[in-house]
C-alpha cells in the first residue's frame, strides 16, 4: 500500500512522477513510452488553443499581491458560451437518398467544425488572461470573483509548487477578519474563476481558492496531465490541500466543489487520503476518465473529444481507436484507498447523465464509512429530451441524519449511516403505476435477483432457456452507414433520455428482441447486463445493445445503451482476433438504472453494432484504417441455442420493494 498522496500503490511519497511512467504504470504505454492510443498527429476541433506557459507566469513580484473587495467596481457578468454537436444522419433509402444524406452530413460536418473552431479560440482567448501579467483581462476576472463573495475579502496569487516542480496558478481570496477558516477549493481544467465553490460552502465563512490543473490557464506542466484516466490529480490534489493546509488562514479543513469536468480533480482527491480534506461536494462528474467518460467495454464514446480540451491528442481518423488500460490495477488501488478514506462524500447524479455509474461506484466504496450521501435523478447532464417522469416526494425524514456542509464545516458531525437516495422510474405517462417514486438504500447495490431473458430467433424474449440446436440471427453491418443514436446518457442536455426508438423502425441493422405483455409489474434496480454469443466474418467489429420499455401505445423508451468490441471476448487485457465461423461469448456492461416495467408493457432489447454518434463508427478491421475507403460491410451474427443462450440479464427487486411503499 502506497503512502497517502502517491497516485499508485508503492510510489514513494515524494518521487517525481514523469507523466510516461504514470501512463506506463497504468497499461497506457508501452517500455518505450509509446502511447498505445491509436491517433492522428493532427489536432482535433474542439481541442483548446493552448499558449506556450512559459510566457503566461507572472514574474516573482507579482506572486504575491493583494485586492480588496471594497475598491471593485461593478463588472457585468457575462453569459456562458454553448457549442453543440450536430448530430450525423444516417438511415436506409436508394442511391439518390443516400447522396444528399452524405452531403447534408458533410455541411453539417463543416458547420460542427466552424463551431468548435470558434469555440476553442473563445477559449484560447480566455487562457491568455489568467494570470497577473495579463493586466487589466486577469484583474476583471478577479473583480467578477470578488462581487460575488463578502466585502472585505483580499485577494492573492500564487503559483503554487507540486511534487515535480510544476507550479499552478492559483488565486486566493481571503475574508476580512482574524481567521483562521476551512477553505472552499476548487481545482479545474476550465477557467477557475467560478465564485459558486463559495457559495456551494452554504454560507459558512471561508477561504476560496481557484486553481487550474497542470497545463491549463496559466499553470504549467502542459504535457504533463494523464488524459486517458487523470490518476495525476490524486497527487495533485493531495500536494494543494496539504501546501492550504500550512497556511495561517486554514484552519484545517478543505473542502472540493465541483460539477462535472470540475468535478474531476475532487473525486480523485478522495484517493489521495490528504489529512486535512473534509469534504468533497460534487455533481454529475466522474473521476476516471477511461472507465467514466471515454470508453464503454472498450468502445470509444462520444466523450472522448474532452481528451481535447487537456492537451490530449483527438482526432476522429484513424479507427478503431484501442486504449490497453489496467483496469483491475485500478480497482485495487481505489479500494484500498477507499477502506481509509474518512472524507464526507456528496454528489447528485441522473440515470441519463454522462457519467452515472460513477457516483454509484463511489458510493458503494464509501458507504461502510458512513460519510456518504448520494442522489440520483430521472435526469441527465442538463435537462433530458423524451419522456418526463411524474414528480415524486422527496423522502427528507430519511436524510435527516445526513449532516449538511455546514455542519461538516463548522462542528464533529455524526452520521452513522451512508445514505442513497434514487429516484425508482416507471411508467412516465401513468402517475399512478408503480415507481415514479424516491427510494432509499444505506448500501449499493440493493439487494436483487439476477434474471435471465432468453433471446429467440423468433424476436422473442423469455424466462426459458433455448433448446434448438442452432438458432441464430445476422445482420449486415455497413460502417457508412451507421445506426444514429437516439437517446441515451451519450450527450449534454435534451439528446439524451429516454427517447422513442421507433424513429429507427424500419433499419435492417437492428435485431430486436421483446417479451409478452407483461402479466404484473417487473421491477429491476442495479447493474444491467447482456451476454451475447456472436460471430463474424470481419477480424473485429462492434456490437451495440439496448434496453427498451416498450409501451401498450407502441412508444419504444430507451433506457440503457452500451457497446462493446468484439476483440475483447477474452477480456479487455487479451484483445484477439476473431476468426470467422467461431462463436464468441461477450458479456456488456450496460451500467445501472433502476425502473418499474408496468403490467401491459413488454421488455425489449435491441442489438446492432453501430450507434453514432454516441459511440466511434467501428470499421470492421483489426488494424486502425485512416479513411472511409478502407472499411468494410461485416456480416454479424448473434447466436440463441441451447449451446449459445444469448441473454438479457435483470437485477429484478422484490415488488413490495416498491409497492408497499408508494
Amino acid at each position: 500500500m502506497g503512502r497517502p498522496g502517491a497516485c499508485l500503490p508503492d510510489a514513494p511519497r515524494r518521487e517525481v512522477l514523469e507523466p510516461r511512467r504514470i501512463l506506463r504504470l497504468c497499461g497506457q504505454v508501452d517500455d518505450r513510452g509509446r502511447h498505445a492510443v491509436h491517433s492522428g498527429d493532427r489536432k482535433g476541433a474542439g481541442s483548446d488553443i493552448q499558449a506556450e506557459p512559459g510566457g503566461l507566469l507572472p514574474p516573482a513580484a507579482c506572486l504575491q499581491r493583494s485586492v480588496r473587495q471594497d475598491d471593485v467596481a461593478e463588472v457585468p457578468e457575462q453569459p456562458p458560451s454553448r457549442a453543440g454537436r450536430t448530430q450525423r444522419p444516417a438511415g436506409r433509402g436508394d442511391m439518390e437518398v443516400g447522396r444528399e444524406r452524405r452531403k447534408e452530413t458533410a455541411m453539417k460536418r463543416t458547420l460542427w467544425f466552424f463551431l468548435m473552431c470558434a469555440s476553442s479560440l473563445m477559449l484560447a482567448s480566455a487562457a491568455v488572461c489568467q494570470t497577473p501579467q495579463d493586466g487589466e483581462k486577469y484583474e476583471a476576472e478577479v473583480k467578477k470573483v470578488l462581487e460575488k463573495l463578502p466585502a472585505g475579502t483580499r485577494h492573492e496569487f500564487v503559483m503554487m509548487p507540486m511534487r515535480d516542480g510544476v507550479k499552478l496558478a492559483t488565486d486566493i481570496f481571503i475574508p476580512d477578519g482574524a481567521g483562521p477558516w476551512p477553505v472552499a477549493l476548487l481545482r479545474t481544467p476550465y477557467s477557475r474563476f467560478d465564485p459558486r465553490v463559495y457559495t456551494a460552502m452554504e454560507g459558512v465563512p471561508s477561504v476560496t481558492v481557484l486553481q487550474n490543473q497542470r497545463g491549463r490557464y496559466g499553470s504549467e506542466g502542459a504535457g504533463t496531465f494523464n488524459p486517458l484516466d487523470a490518476l495525476n490529480e490524486v497527487d495533485d490534489g493531495y500536494d494543494c490541500i496539504e501546501w492550504i493546509a500550512k497556511q495561517p488562514w486554514c484552519n484545517g479543513k478543505v473542502a472540493m466543489w465541483g460539477p462535472s469536468g470540475h468535478g474531476v480533480s475532487p473525486t480523485n482527491a478522495l484517493w489521495s487520503l490528504a489529512p486535512h480534506l473534509t469534504l468533497v461536494n460534487t455533481n454529475v462528474t466522474g473521476d476516471n476518465l477511461y472507465l467514466y467518460w471515454m470508453f464503454s467495454n472498450g468502445a470509444r464514446r462520444q466523450f472522448y473529444s474532452w481528451i481535447g480540451q487537456r492537451g490530449g491528442r483527438f482526432s476522429d481518423w484513424p479507427k478503431p481507436t484501442i486504449v490497453q488500460y489496467d483496469v483491475e490495477k485500478y480497482w485495487k488501488f481505489v479500494k484500498e484507498r477507499a477502506e481509509k478514506c474518512e472524507v464526507f462524500y456528496r454528489d447528485n447524479a441522473g440515470w441519463f447523465d454522462l457519467f452515472s455509474e460513477a457516483a454509484l461506484d463511489h458510493f458503494a466504496l464509501l458507504a461502510p464509512k458512513g460519510r456518504s450521501f448520494v442522489k440520483v435523478g430521472p435526469s441527465g447532464h442538463g435537462a433530458i429530451g423524451g419522456l418526463k417522469f411524474p414528480s415524486a416526494q422527496y423522502p427528507y425524514d430519511a436524510v435527516k441524519g445526513v449532516p449538511s456542509v455546514k455542519e461538516i464545516l463548522t462542528g464533529s458531525p455524526g452520521q452513522e449511516k451512508s445514505v442513497l437516495v434514487y429516484y425508482l422510474m416507471g411508467d412516465a405517462k401513468d402517475p399512478q403505476a408503480p415507481g415514479n417514486r424516491y427510494m432509499v438504500s444505506n448500501v449499493w447495490p440493493v439487494p436483487s435477483t439476477a434474471v435471465s431473458y432468453y433471446l429467440a430467433r423468433d424476436g422473442s424474449l423469455s424466462l426459458s432457456a433455448p433448446t434448438q440446436k442452432d438458432a441464430s440471427l445476422t445482420f449486415l453491418y455497413d460502417p457508412k452507414n451507421p445506426v444514429p443514436s437516439l437517446g441515451g446518457n451519450w450527450a449534454i442536455g435534451e439528446k439524451s433520455g429516454p427517447h422513442d426508438q421507433r424513429q429507427l423502425k424500419d433499419r435492417t441493422d437492428i435485431l430486436r428482441f421483446a417479451t409478452e405483455p407483461l402479466a404484473e409489474p417487473v421491477g429491476i434496480t442495479g447493474k444491467v447486463w447482456v451476454e451475447l454469443y456472436v460471430s463474424s466474418d470481419a477480424p473485429d467489429t462492434m456490437f451495440t445493445v439496448k434496453l427498451i420499455d416498450i409501451y401498450p401505445d407502441g412508444y419504444e423508451a430507451v433506457f440503457r445503451e452500451s457497446a462493446g468490441l468484439a476483440r475483447y471476448w477474452n477480456g479487455l487485457d487479451k484483445p484477439a482476433k476473431l476468426e470467422a465461423g467461431k462463436v464468441y461469448r461477450l458479456k456488456l456492461d450496460c451500467w445501472s438504472t433502476a425502473l418499474v416495467f408496468n403490467k401491459g408493457h413488454r421488455i425489449g432489447l435491441h442489438i446492432s453494432s453501430s450507434s453514432t454518434p454516441a459511440y466511434e463508427v467501428h470499421p470492421n478491421t483489426y488494424d486502425p484504417v485512416a479513411s472511409e475507403a478502407e472499411m468494410r460491410v461485416a456480416r454479424n451474427t448473434v447466436h440463441m441455442s441451447e449451446a449459445y443462450p444469448s441473454r438479457l440479464i435483470l437485477p429484478v427487486v422484490p415488488k413490495e420493494s416498491y409497492i408497499t411503499q408508494k
